[in-house]
């Protein structure tokens, strides 16, 4: 062989070494992540390897050609098909069927009978050029309705480069060949370098590798919205009571432990405990879906003669913690004796007969953070203290 061919031969074995390892890469991220346009890639970078693999044996055995030159089409064709269709699926989610299994006659016709017109590969390759060039154009179009809808990404505009520059590269072959063929100018298949074809297809495949990635990092990044959206939907059920959706117990320890830094020293304010009075006869005589609703509109009512930024727990099945701070307990006294006047022939969904409720309540000041549970067992003593006076004056009901 002249050192021309020898060159060219190389240059064609590398080119086959680094479409190997494209096929090998895109086959090891295959397994671990799943994507149909990434199932279509793989497939055509191993197609191409193989073509590239029969090309370069038929360099070294020329008696093989009659064999191998289909193949070396055939694996072509089916590159750019399988290509164009991970591009096709990538814009707009289109998927193989198995009808589209026609699409491999053509090729598999043109691949066997294109050999049988020369025996001259720079013949062959004219007309192989012009349909690898189109296949590459094809794939390139098969985007547009990704960057028509803006989301060409730096991964997605190499991909689109990369196949541009194929496609015009192969079309340029088409006029350099036919001119050499017909002109008889050396010019031979062999004596061009393919390193400019490996620099294109590694740029293709680098491509191919950022779209994925990027595809994979918005999943992930969807997934961290659904994940965080879905904590904060927990987070409020473990905190809030579902009934009245005030706080719970969980919450009011929460915001303690939260809070518990010995260097603050500005929590003051007052807390304060309620319990309704008179819940077990309303549940006795109407029903506990009456007793349920007379619970949600005590903590409606509740919300109503406190500031908006005071704190609701529901402390127990039918009691109400009030944590408010930089706020005197004499101000507390004055909003808390309006609830019973509040709660005075109350309505309840479903239910046409008012109901009168009472609640006994018990207030405790604190100056700072750890001395809220003490204010809370005086608060709890003062309201118990209230009960038997409030009892004394009945226990409310149905009117």
């Amino acid at each position: 062989m002249q050192s021309t061919e020898l060159t060219s031969i190389a240059g064609l074995t590398i080119q086959g070494a680094g479409i190997v390892l494209i096929a090998i890469l895109s086959y090891f991220m295959r397994q671990s992540i799943s994507r149909k346009s990434l199932d279509y890639w793989t497939a055509a970078w191993v197609c191409l390897s193989v073509a590239l693999a029969a090309l370069v044996i038929v360099f070294y055995l020329p008696s093989l050609s009659r064999l191998l030159y289909p193949v070396y089409f055939l694996g072509e064709y089916v590159f750019g098909l399988m290509f164009m269709a991970g591009c096709r699926n990538r814009a707009s989610g289109w998927k193989l069927r198995r009808s589209h299994v026609k699409w491999l006659t053509p090729a598999i016709l043109v691949a066997v009978l294109l050999p049988l017109l020369s025996a001259d590969f720079n013949r062959l390759f004219i007309f192989h050029a012009a349909i690898t060039g189109g296949l590459f154009g094809w794939s390139f179009y098969s985007l547009q309705p990704a960057r028509a809808r803006g989301q060409s990404s730096p991964g997605l505009k190499v991909m689109s480069i990369a196949l541009l520059l194929l496609a015009l590269d192969f079309f340029s072959y088409v006029g350099i060949f036919a001119y050499a063929v017909f002109s008889q100018a050396p010019l031979p298949y062999l004596s061009y370098s393919s390193v400019y074809d490996l620099i294109l297809e590694i740029l293709l495949g680098f491509g191919t590798v950022m779209v994925v990635m990027e595809d994979v990092r918005q999943e992930v990044e969807a997934a961290n919205r659904e994940l965080t959206a879905a904590r904060d939907r927990l987070e409020v059920l473990v905190r809030q009571d579902p009934l009245t959706e005030a706080l719970n117990r969980h919450a009011f320890y929460s915001l303690l432990e939260r809070n518990r830094d010995p260097l603050r020293t500005e929590f003051s304010g007052c807390v304060v405990i309620i319990d309704i009075d008179n819940l077990k006869p309303i549940n006795d005589s109407i029903g506990h879906t009456a007793g349920d609703g007379v619970i949600r509109t005590v903590a409606n009512v509740i919300r109503s003669v406190i500031r908006a930024n005071d704190l609701l727990f529901r402390w127990g099945g039918d009691e109400f913690l009030i944590l408010q701070f930089g706020v005197s307990a004499n101000e507390v006294r004055r909003r808390i004796e309006g609830l019973n006047r509040a709660l005075v022939g109350i309505s309840l969904n479903g239910f046409p007969d008012p109901v009168t409720v009472s609640v006994s309540f018990g207030l405790a000041s604190f100056s700072e953070l750890g001395q809220i549970e003490q204010a809370i067992e005086q608060a709890d003593g003062e309201m118990y203290a209230a009960k038997p006076v409030r009892k004394a004056f009945g226990t409310g009901g149905l009117r």
